[in-house]
């Protein structure tokens, strides 16, 4: 069929004009916008669709053109994805600087940059000798409203600036934060790029060009297609520079596991990845759940001559950020290596697969150490002994704390980066290791701790339901533990320890050096048979 191309135009332009499209799918549109819109298409393009079809055909032929019309719209708004597309490229190592180029998906007066992170403040003064400029390449005027904050006089299309990437003055903080050494670098999309503003779109996917020093390479979690990188999840992605990177890989059935680690040390990277395997294979038992991407774990040097007791990490996505101490031997730094990896690898399942809704830091934070701990036991990296001592010093943390009886978890979870930190951590460990006690205890071990994971990724492998609804659901539906959960996570009361561990065999002494938990000299048949279950083997 032959079609006028000024008057099908015409018509396009009346459709998009008249129909708010929702931004979400079709489906929704042909449910929840179907009336109204419909009324508007009998009004104001049935005229225009006469002619361009022509009275006879028009009756048969509107259907195919509103579907056609609907897509082509549908089709724009996929289009105008906010693909953000920007170079990064390393300009010097000492100073540590970045430059940064690129263009925002549509027009606009106003770029915003993050300003604090994981409790590292100040992340919007790094910005500098930003410039921006509009589509016929004419530089704007661009005014600092405050740090991390910008306002142009007019709409700009292209940006540039320079970000200071010098290592943090506390070395914890460079598994959070973007940061740049000669020896290596860890550049986290989230805290170099603009945010979504009102006007600049949310950025929902990014293109980058990456220019690195001669003769160091590049690690990401981002696709790579052999000139550039692209990725869905901007603040979850992370590169690893350097000029003396190795990687190394072992698959655990269908998900592939690689350490990159920067420098020397004193295991190979089969040992680092076989560590890995074990618990991510481990994990996969206990969740019942495979990981939808490849896992990625990049090991950097703790700076300094550290120790393996020094260590700072944090998983994003489906990357373990890792700075860790190697002055030691062999053993103990790997041993230390798996300790870690335990907590955090699990996060890979929890947050991370769960995509759970709100402020949960109670669970995938305590919780997850406490699912590490017992990890640790039953992949004999440390003793059941070990795993009391771990309880007693987490005891003693939170008994410290100014918070421990005036917030509930969740409330703590909600000031993680403000005030309560430590008690996210502390009394989610705490609870969750009396839960396992109870939950044993009670069903003669044959309910598992594991078995909470296995339900909630059963309930909710992809959904968007609110975490702490859905886990609090979970926890309640075992036998007797609605009141335990409603004491312990929902409302501020203060854990001791002493009074509730006494009937599972377990008592707390108090010394010069802090709370030592122990068995009992007298264990009665059913405690053994419990602590059995826990990892007790004498």
């Amino acid at each position: 069929m032959w079609f006028s191309g000024h008057v099908f135009e015409r018509c396009v332009r009346v459709l998009n004009s008249n129909i708010r499209m929702p931004t979400f799918t079709v489906k929704r549109v042909l449910t929840r916008s179907e009336p109204q819109n419909i009324t508007k298409l009998r009004t104001v393009l049935f005229p225009c669709l006469g002619q361009l079809f022509g009275p006879a055909q028009l009756a048969r032929s509107v259907t195919l053109f509103i579907v056609l019309g609907l897509l082509m719209v549908v089709g724009a708004a996929a289009v105008n994805a906010q693909t953000l597309r920007a170079r990064i490229a390393i300009t010097s190592v000492a100073p540590a600087r970045i430059r940064i180029t690129g263009g925002v998906p549509s027009a606009a007066t106003s770029l915003s940059f993050r300003n604090n992170y994981g409790g590292v403040l100040g992340l919007g003064e790094r910005i500098e000798k930003l410039e921006v400029s509009n589509q016929s390449g004419e530089s704007l005027p661009v005014q600092k409203l405050a740090p991390g904050e910008y306002q142009a006089a007019q709409k700009f299309t292209r940006f540039s600036y320079d970000v200071d990437v010098g290592v943090p003055s506390r070395p914890s903080q460079m598994s959070h934060v973007s940061s740049l050494s000669p020896e290596h670098g860890l550049l986290m999309l989230a805290d170099l790029l603009p945010l979504a503003t009102k006007d600049a779109g949310n950025f929902s996917k990014v293109a980058i060009q990456l220019d690195v020093p001669p003769g160091w390479t590049i690690r990401s979690n981002a696709r790579s297609d052999g000139s550039g990188y692209s990725s869905d999840e901007p603040e979850k992605t992370v590169f690893m520079v350097g000029p003396s990177l190795r990687e190394a890989s072992r698959r655990i059935g269908l998900t592939k596991l690689s350490v990159i680690t920067s420098g020397e040390w004193p295991f190979s990277g089969d040992d680092a990845t076989k560590t890995g395997a074990e618990i991510i294979e481990e994990y996969l038992k206990v969740t019942g759940f495979m990981l939808k991407r490849d896992a990625l774990v990049m090991l950097l040097p703790y700076p300094g001559e550290s120790s393996p007791e020094k260590w700072s990490a944090e998983t994003r996505g489906n990357v373990v950020v890792l700075l860790l101490g190697r002055r030691a031997s062999r053993k103990t730094v790997l041993a230390m290596l798996e300790i870690i990896l335990t907590h955090e690898l699990f996060h890979l399942w929890v947050p991370n697969s769960l995509k759970l809704a709100g402020d949960y830091d109670w669970f995938f934070e305590g919780f997850t150490l406490y699912q590490a701990l017992r990890t640790d036991v039953r992949l004999s990296a440390i003793s059941f002994d070990d795993y009391l001592a771990t309880l007693a010093r987490v005891y003693d943390s939170y008994l410290a704390s100014a918070d421990s009886d005036t917030l509930s978890l969740l409330e703590a979870s909600e000031r993680r980066w403000t005030t309560s930190s430590s008690l996210v951590y502390d009394k989610g460990m705490l609870v969750a290791f009396i839960y396992d006690l109870m939950l044993s205890n009670r069903t003669d071990c044959a309910a598992s701790f594991d078995d909470l994971y296995k339900e909630l990724f059963r309930l909710v492998p992809t959904g968007q339901e609110s975490a702490n609804e859905t886990i609090i659901k979970v926890l309640s539906e075992r036998e007797g533990m609605e009141s335990f959960v409603k004491v312990y996570v929902q409302s501020p009361d203060r854990v001791s320890l002493e009074p509730l561990l006494v009937p599972y065999g377990l008592q707390i002494q108090k010394t010069g050096l802090g709370t030592k938990l122990t068995v009992g000299p007298s264990l009665s048949k059913p405690q053994r048979k419990l602590l059995g279950c826990l990892g007790y083997r004498k």
